[in-house]
């Protein structure tokens, strides 16, 4: 039966020879002290304790390995009492949370003393002859009167706002006259369409339209957006012509946007002052407008107008995702040849001159700009 391990160090249990049964203790011929004092590696380390288990006796290896075991488990052994200190809670302690509520009661308990001081000099200086305590109820004005004053008041202001709104002249030009209804706003007068525009379609046989108000809608449309300056005010109305003959696709998408009011759809990209500003539409994935595109070039001259509305030459083998269009500024010709002209501005002038403030030399807006309506006339 093996003895328990004592619990004595390395160094001392090298230097001191143990003797069991009374045999003697062969650790001086193979001790660890004497041992090389290197830096030794692990394995070194390990195939020097085999070797040293080997040259012990059956009952010192035991031994050693006894207490190699021992210090082992000593050096893994965790406390199970919890010595961390006990925890308290700060707020608890100091009263932190109640000081708001002691703060209370003592400033209602001195309003109370100050009330009860008062009574108490008023009954000294009288000699008892009032009476400090009051047991009728206090007389107490209504608040209707003074409401119906307010309301009164208030009736008035807004008659006084709504008479200096109604004599408000508007200096924006809205493009429409304030006498049209309807379909009044198209034009009537006779329409003459270009021989050179319906020469090309004469092989077909088209049934155009006998009276010179559908004429005017089909080859004349005109349609009309409202812009929005974000987060200040409304600049207003600009009213474009277009030209079906110019590029038919281009018209008929145009159109049929304004028809269903997708205002939402139409972004400026891009404005230049003085220059131009880019519009981007997006497109179905069925839509006509990505196959090649039907144009005229010469339905409209770059340099007989300003607001011009074209797009490049580029997209003529049709557009991808979206549709790009710009609104020339002023007569631009030199871009005679590299756009296609589908149309111009006929009203409202003054909005696109307004929209110039806000655009930087690099085309990007320094206020967004948005479209909140858009139809046909």
């Amino acid at each position: 039966m093996y003895e328990i391990p004592q619990c004595i160090s390395n160094d001392s249990f090298e230097a001191v020879p143990h003797s069991v049964s009374g045999q003697k203790s062969h650790t001086s011929s193979v001790s660890l002290a004497k041992l090389p004092r290197k830096k030794l590696t692990l394995k070194m380390k390990r195939k020097q304790r085999r070797e040293t288990l080997k040259n012990l006796p059956p009952l010192e290896a035991n031994r050693l390995l006894m207490w190699r075991e021992h210090r082992q488990r000593m050096l893994n052994v965790v406390s199970e009492l919890d010595r961390s200190p006990p925890t308290f809670q700060a707020v608890r302690l100091t009263g932190v949370n109640v000081l708001r509520e002691n703060a209370d009661t003592f400033m209602q308990r001195t309003r109370d003393n100050i009330q009860m001081l008062v009574g108490l000099t008023q009954t000294m200086r009288t000699h008892g002859v009032i009476n400090p305590f009051r047991y009728e109820a206090p007389f107490v004005m209504s608040a209707v009167p003074g409401i119906i004053g307010n309301l009164e008041r208030m009736e008035r202001d807004n008659r006084d706002l709504g008479r200096r709104i109604r004599d408000v002249v508007s200096e924006v030009d809205s493009g429409l006259r304030p006498d049209a209804k309807g379909d009044d706003q198209v034009q009537t007068q006779p329409f003459t369409m270009p021989n050179q525009a319906l020469a090309k379609y004469k092989a077909f046989h088209l049934n155009l339209p006998t009276t010179d108000k559908e004429r005017w809608q089909l080859f004349r449309p005109r349609i009309y957006f409202d812009i929005y300056l974000k987060d200040t005010r409304p600049l207003g109305r600009f009213v474009v012509q277009l030209y079906t003959e110019a590029a038919p696709l281009v018209v008929l998408h145009l159109v049929r946007c304004c028809m269903c009011n997708m205002h939402n759809k139409f972004l400026i990209k891009r404005l230049f002052p003085g220059l131009w500003l880019d519009v981007e539409l997006p497109i179905e994935h069925e839509s006509p407008l990505h196959r090649r595109l039907e144009y005229d070039g010469k339905i409209i001259d770059h340099g007989a107008y300003d607001y011009v509305l074209s797009f490049s030459k580029d997209h003529l083998q049709g557009f991808r995702d979206n549709m790009f269009f710009s609104v020339s500024f002023k007569p631009l010709s030199v871009v005679n040849g590299s756009r296609v002209g589908f149309g111009h501005v006929v009203k409202g002038g003054k909005i696109l001159e307004c929209l110039q403030s806000y655009g930087t030399k690099n085309g990007t807006l320094s206020r967004g700009i948005l479209f909140t309506s858009c139809g046909v006339l």
